[in-house]
């Protein structure tokens, strides 16, 4: 009488053969993999999340900026415009307006105003109920990128206009950024 051999038994022989033989082949003991440190983000030159001085020439530039605020979970936005030394408030937070850059610039780690660059900028600090919460450059062109971080509210530079220093000639008017 011819012995049969079911499928699913023949299967099994087969995979157990090819799991003892693919065990057999490796006598070595595993190495240890030596993970390196990961890598550290250089510190951010706009001052994502530090606290910055405002460069003295900034200071210089007088006029005012418009401001918006957005309250995220209400979709809600108000626009405050801010003259230089000068401060607004939305909501229990406080925008003070320290110094402007009609096109500002980043070269060796220092900040520059530069006529040829089309940036305009605004130094601010932003405090709630008091407390100091962010003190640096907001961007007119890359409002997502630097500035405020908080889970309810976005604050971005809309635009900024500078007027001429005492003794300069006024006939040019203002420089405008606001779109």
């Amino acid at each position: 009488m011819p012995m049969t051999v079911r499928p699913s038994a023949w299967i099994w022989a087969l995979s157990a053969m090819l799991i003892a033989s693919l065990g057999a082949c490796d006598d070595r003991k595993p190495e240890e993999i030596q993970w390196q440190l990961p890598l550290e983000a250089p510190e951010d030159p706009h001052g994502g999340g530090r606290m910055q001085i405002v460069p003295e020439w900034a200071t210089l530039n007088r006029g005012d900026a418009e401001f918006v605020w957005l309250q995220k979970h209400t979709a809600q936005r108000f626009a405050v415009r801010v003259a230089s030394d000068a401060e607004a408030g939305v909501g229990g937070w406080r925008i003070q307006l320290l110094g402007l850059a009609s096109g500002l610039r980043i070269e060796n780690n220092a900040f520059l105003d530069d006529e040829n660059v089309d940036n305009p900028a605004a130094f601010v600090r932003i405090s709630r109920d008091g407390r100091p919460v962010y003190t640096g450059w907001l961007y007119q062109k890359f409002p997502e990128l630097f500035g405020l971080d908080d889970p309810v509210w976005k604050v971005w530079l809309k635009g900024i206009n500078l007027r001429p220093a005492s003794g300069e000639d006024n006939t040019t008017g203002s420089l405008s950024s606001a779109g």
